[in-house]
């Protein structure tokens, strides 16, 4: 029976639980012993808020309104850069401090206002930049298809958590690709939404003008759900086959996928051409020009906010964190100037792709998830990514599981992407590509 609670999806959970199908202090007692049982090895969680979370549940219980809050009783988790009163903001990182949190980040409020419990609080890199080390409090994340295999990039233990059927519900950050990457080698949905439209308020930054929030659940279903409770979004059913912008020089021609990476796209391709869809192939800029510009940005950004910690007690911070945060101290001011100016080119070429189609399809990186321990392939697989261009261009994107796995079984996935600000457009669509996509 926990086993089967565990698996609900968001959606489902929610619909028990308003049907009185599923008590909520069932359902936290449900997940939060599978945690208990399983997170030594998956490592997904930072802190747990086991008595907080049950004490939720049974004040939602007893005082269950006549109008239930659109995620009444359902469980979720953050990642560690978000504030919750009373918990300290860990950031992955001994520089932070160990006092607790005095305020709540904005996305927290509103989940709860929502009527959501939080379980506790989700594991990452190193100030969401770095790579997987361990040298930090916690260890890293582990991916819950093979331990030895890594969860993603920074907002690892939000996809962790979701594989692992911890809870239903996580909240990431993306700022290159950290919501999308988790949710494509774990095999969940991640989102990161239109940049401005979901509340940064209470995030610790990672680069201010790319920093993204957004949630990561089961399903596409499960992820507008959690979207319309933080932010307005507008979108309908997609009645009719979408017209989809295939765009493949990013992991063909400007990075060089493997066979399994390829044929999974591919096939998804050919599946939604199978299914209906109006298959349009498109060119944007190449992945290297907006990689330059992206990660010249990022860099600058980082560092500005970290220098004075850096010059003051650089030990505290680990060694990969460290290394890469003072990549940002030998870029100038012209040179970070230049990137913006380039940024807002190659934004407007995106905008004019989306002109003639539904939303853009790409691939999420050009290689697939690799072993937790090799550190020249994690290496590699950082640079593969195919996520940044929509940081820079601020455009909404989605990481989708595919039906092909890696050759060594671990999840793959694509990047659908939409335009500015239609988040609900997108999500609504990407219910289609979903549908079509599993059949």
């Amino acid at each position: 029976m926990t086993d089967a609670l565990a698996r609900l999806t968001l959606v489902e959970a929610r619909d028990a639980i308003r049907r009185g199908d599923l008590c909520p202090v069932d359902y936290v007692d449900a997940l939060l012993a599978r945690i208990e049982a399983r997170d030594h090895e998956v490592h997904a969680f930072t802190q747990l808020t086991a008595e907080r979370a049950r004490a939720r549940a049974k004040q939602l219980r007893d005082t269950r309104p006549k109008v239930l809050p659109p995620l009444f009783g359902v469980p979720y988790a953050v990642k560690d850069l978000l504030d919750v009163e009373g918990l300290p903001t860990t950031c992955q990182s001994r520089v932070m401090p160990t006092t607790p949190a005095t305020r709540t980040a904005r996305v927290v409020e509103q989940l709860d206002a929502a009527g959501g419990i939080l379980l506790g609080k989700l594991t990452l890199y190193e100030f969401a930049l770095g790579g997987v080390t361990f040298d930090l409090p916690w260890p890293p994340a582990r991916n819950p298809h093979n331990l030895d295999y890594i969860a993603g990039s920074s907002s690892s233990g939000s996809g962790a958590a979701l594989a692992a059927n911890f809870v239903p519900l996580t909240i990431g950050t993306d700022t290159g690709g950290s919501i999308r990457s988790p949710a494509t080698v774990n095999g969940v949905v991640g989102l990161k939404p239109s940049y401005g439209l979901v509340s940064r308020d209470g995030v610790f930054p990672l680069a201010f003008s790319l920093d993204t929030t957004g949630p990561l659940a089961r399903t596409v279903g499960d992820v507008a759900a959690a979207m319309r409770v933080l932010a307005p979004i507008q979108g309908h059913a997609v009645t009719t086959p979408p017209r989809i912008g295939v765009v493949r020089h990013l992991h063909e021609r400007d990075l060089v996928a493997t066979p399994d990476v390829t044929v999974a796209f591919d096939n998804a391709v050919e599946r939604l051409r199978a299914a209906g869809a109006d298959i349009v192939e498109i060119e944007l800029p190449s992945l290297q020009k907006f990689n330059a510009a992206g990660w010249t940005i990022l860099f600058a950004e980082a560092y500005a906010i970290h220098r004075a910690w850096l010059q003051e007690r650089p030990e505290q911070y680990g060694a990969q964190a460290r290394e890469v945060l003072l990549t940002g101290a030998f870029i100038d001011s012209a040179d970070y100037l230049l990137a913006q100016q380039n940024r807002v080119a190659l934004t407007a070429s995106v905008e004019r792709a989306l002109g003639g189609v539904d939303m853009l399809l790409t691939a999420v990186s050009a290689l697939p998830p690799c072993r937790i321990d090799d550190r020249a392939a994690i290496k590699a697989l950082l640079a593969a990514s195919v996520r940044m261009p929509f940081n820079l261009s601020g455009h909404p994107a989605l990481a989708l599981p595919v039906r092909d796995k890696s050759d060594a079984g671990l999840p793959l996935g694509v990047q659908l992407v939409g335009r500015h600000g239609a988040d609900g457009e997108l999500l609504a669509a990407a219910e289609w590509v979903e549908h079509a996509l599993a059949v």
